[in-house]
């Protein structure tokens, strides 16, 4: 009986993840009993064994026989998607397998739109507070202000330890023109009402910032590569024109990509009409290529692009694109090395899998995919491009021979901008990420709204006059556990110093407030400010 069990366990993960894949696309149910197919081998005589059969028939025999036989009840469901996961993941790191409501967050990011009643929010102490109300937007229109607190929704209080982000989208998104009913408290008036309101078409914006840092240089950070993107860009590039600029930063750091005709859009806007942008080939797909189909709207201003370990995919292809044509100088650290296209194929159930169909080529015919398969620990390389000194001492050197040992795919960044790691200890930047400072900034915010106009009436006072103090650095850090103000070194508190001046400004002003404070202390975007300042 072991040795049968053991045999049953090593076969079983392969053959039933296979059948899987087959049987969800012809339907197969819990209701198996009237399938034709299924019941033909029900009445298989179990004394012939299988020897006669095709592999497709043997997975139908053996899932009907665990279904019958085996010691606990099975959850059809379950098996399933665990097999579908497992066979995707294991053709390749990228091939995946997402349930609808995965999948609909996905597309919803990708498609740039969701229905909702257009808040910016935070939870803040189990609260969930209100950032700005999007102009125009449903909430907008209802009167819901700034630091107004939403606690119940359709009846339901919210105000609860544990609220998570996922709980609130939950119940605030919907189906756009439905109803949600909410009860607001305003600490302003210290006052709660009831108001209904008719969810809306909610633009997810793919840019998160576009301003200007100096008179002539812009900046704009692209978060994704929505089916927004392309038109956003072409506004933001046109805006910043008419307010002076000449030379652009564009941010593509921590930005994982998105939609290949998004990434085509952007990068049309620096180049001429006709160039290629990519190309894309598989052993199933014929070779397609990209164009430029117009003049972009910014082909000949100085460019800078900044890019990270994490910007991949889309993103890659426009520096691809931006490098290979000299369009632009393209700053900071190796990319993360997608260069594989997947299709999207929606199931009956509205869930989804993406299959990878080809891969995807720069101009010069460079596939920036990263080494993957068999003994290659693909989610670990980040990690190691620490370890190994990549991020700290440019190892791809024109002339170096020694390159292939740090690691293979990816954009190489034509100007290297080492990350600072002398400076700051693990904690300490972990702690930069935890809603400690966030919650801070925001307490500060609401207790000091009677400020002097002088400094609070425009973000451009406010970075001349508004100072961070080591008194405020103390109060930050008094109710935490990981690190103590005697135990930091003073760049660390000059860093937490411009995190919260640029945090707090975000709260009076909006989200490119933040960048502007950044940008004198980002290590990456000041040596691009330097660089470009100094391009003719």
């Amino acid at each position: 009986m072991k040795l049968k069990n053991k045999n049953f366990l090593f076969l079983s993960p392969l053959l039933i993840a296979f059948f899987s894949v087959i049987t969800y696309w012809i339907g197969y149910n819990q209701h198996k009993k009237n399938n034709d197919v299924f019941n033909k081998w029900k009445t298989l005589d179990k004394n012939i064994g299988l020897k006669k059969i095709s592999d497709y028939e043997k997975l139908l025999y053996i899932l009907s026989t665990i279904e019958e036989k085996y010691v606990d009840s099975v959850s059809t469901k379950n098996l399933l998607e665990l097999s579908i996961k497992n066979i995707l993941k294991d053709l390749d790191p990228h091939s995946q397998y997402m349930p609808y409501e995965t999948s609909k967050a996905s597309t919803e990011i990708l498609d740039g739109h969701f229905g909702g009643i257009g808040i910016r929010f935070m939870i803040i102490r189990d609260s969930l507070v209100v950032i700005n109300a999007i102009k125009g937007g449903p909430s907008y229109r209802a009167g819901i202000k700034k630091r107004d607190r939403i606690i119940e929704v359709n009846g339901k209080n919210i105000a609860s330890v544990g609220l998570q982000n996922a709980d609130v989208l939950k119940l605030l998104k919907g189906e756009i023109t439905s109803n949600v009913s909410l009860t607001i408290f305003s600490p302003k008036t210290n006052t709660k009402k009831k108001i209904k309101i008719k969810r809306g078409i909610i633009p997810l914006n793919s840019i998160s910032a576009s301003l200007l840092l100096n008179p002539k240089i812009g900046y704009i950070k692209l978060s994704n590569f929505s089916n927004n993107s392309e038109i956003e860009i072409i506004e933001a590039i046109e805006s910043l024109k008419k307010n002076g600029m000449e030379k652009l930063i564009l941010d593509l750091r921590f930005n994982g990509g998105g939609y290949l005709h998004a990434a085509q859009g952007v990068a049309n806007q620096f180049l001429d009409k006709n160039q290629l942008i990519v190309y894309t080939e598989g052993v199933n797909s014929k070779k397609r290529e990209f164009y430029a189909n117009e003049d972009g709207v910014f082909k000949d201003g100085e460019l800078v692009v900044l890019v990270n370990s994490l910007s991949a995919s889309a993103s890659e292809i426009v520096c691809g694109a931006l490098q290979d044509h000299k369009r632009a100088q393209i700053m900071g650290r190796r990319t993360f090395g997608k260069g594989l296209v997947q299709e999207p194929i929606t199931l009956s159930d509205k869930s989804e899998f993406r299959i990878t169909t080809s891969r995807y080529y720069t101009p010069s015919g460079k596939c920036i995919q990263k080494p993957y398969g068999k003994n290659v620990n693909y989610d670990d390389d980040i990690y190691q491009r620490m370890d190994n000194g990549e991020l700290t001492t440019n190892v791809f050197l024109k002339d170096s021979t020694k390159s292939k040992q740090y690691g293979e795919g990816g954009i190489i960044p034509d100007i290297f901008i080492p990350i600072d790691t002398s400076t700051s200890t693990i904690s300490f930047n972990e702690f930069l990420y935890t809603p400690t400072l966030r919650d801070f900034c925001f307490d500060y915010y609401e207790k000091n709204q009677e400020q002097d106009q002088g400094v609070f009436d425009n973000i451009m006072n406010f970075n001349k006059n508004f100072f961070v103090n080591d008194k405020m650095v103390q109060n930050l850090l008094l109710n935490t556990e990981t690190i103590k103000m005697e135990n930091l070194i003073e760049s660390e508190i000059e860093e937490l110093k411009w995190r919260i001046k640029g945090e707090i400004a975000s709260y009076y002003f909006n989200e490119n407030s933040k960048y502007l404070i950044y940008s004198t202390e980002d290590l990456d975007i000041s040596t691009a400010i330097k660089y470009i300042s100094n391009t003719k």
